[in-house]
């Protein structure tokens, strides 16, 4: 539970404060303060790159919130209580692989979900985990799962962008 985290009077604070990216920043940090990824670096890296990789300021919030849903015990309907909008909620959505889904029908899903928040948030969400160089010693695995998972996820991802933009122009 998000509560756990700080103590009543932070929550409330942050629950009331209308600076979503402050809001955002301070939750990520208790949430991922201790977490480490596959390389031996803070989490929270991650999510600071794939924030860096978007422009926009909804896709900026839900990039350093992509992985609540999914890697920790927070739910949306406390992300709700907590003061995201029903939007920012279902981009995130989209983004939080179900368990046990299959990694392909999880990429048919974001793009056929037509959204260009949801495309552009993985789009720099895979660009951070194809960085090979961010692992110290990769190994053939590391290689094979930038070449068979997340290349093709990404090349099928930014082809559907680019029709949804050729279709607003």
């Amino acid at each position: 539970m998000i509560k756990d985290y700080f103590t009543e009077e932070e929550y409330l604070n942050l629950k009331e404060s209308k600076d979503l990216l402050f809001k955002t920043l301070e939750l990520i940090m208790k949430l991922f303060n201790d977490k480490l990824d596959k390389s031996g670096i803070p989490y929270i890296v991650h999510l600071m790159k794939v924030y860096e990789g978007v422009s926009d300021y909804k896709e900026k919030i839900v990039a350093l919130l992509h992985d609540v849903l999914e890697d920790t015990s927070v739910t949306s309907e406390e992300l709700k209580e907590f003061g995201y909008d029903d939007d920012i909620l279902l981009i995130l959505s989209y983004l939080t692989k179900k368990k046990g889904e299959y990694y392909p029908d999880y990429i048919d899903r974001l793009i056929s979900s037509n959204n260009i928040h949801v495309l552009n948030i993985k789009l720099s969400d895979l660009r951070h985990n194809m960085d090979i160089k961010r692992i110290k010693n990769p190994s053939v695995n590391d290689y094979e799962r930038v070449n068979k998972r997340y290349l093709p996820a990404y090349n099928k991802i930014l082809e559907k962008l680019n029709e949804l933009q050729k279709g607003e122009e």
